[in-house]
């Protein structure tokens, strides 16, 4: 029976995002979530690091369409801009990202890495 219940919470996840500029993409991890009506906090580390040019548009891929979002790099909240299921804004900080997201189905926390060549 428990390998049953965990099997199940592990299948209720939320959806993967994605951060890049260019060919340069990489998974965020996802730190806490409210998924149809199912919430978890992994805490999880990000894997990688994307490495864009300053200056140049940082694009996050969502799975879903997100009705707000709003990105901390470095701990400078920045002006991102969404449309469909991209999140964006221009690389002006380096640092940690952590990307939060709300959509009809819940909300996502996603954490991630940037630096700037």
């Amino acid at each position: 029976m428990f390998a049953l219940v965990a099997l199940l919470l592990g299948l209720a996840r939320p959806p993967v995002a994605y951060v890049g500029a260019g060919a340069n993409r990489v998974p965020l991890a996802i730190s806490s979530w409210c998924w149809d009506s199912r919430c978890g906090a992994p805490i999880a580390a990000s894997a990688g690091t994307a490495t864009v040019a300053r200056g140049a548009t940082v694009r996050i891929e969502l799975r879903f369409v997100p009705t707000r979002a709003w990105a901390v790099v470095g701990g400078v909240r920045q002006h991102t801009s969404s449309r469909g299921r991209e999140v964006s804004w221009r690389a002006t900080h380096a640092g940690g990202i952590a990307l939060n997201v709300a959509a009809a189905q819940g909300w996502i926390t996603y954490v991630g890495r940037l630096s700037l060549r």
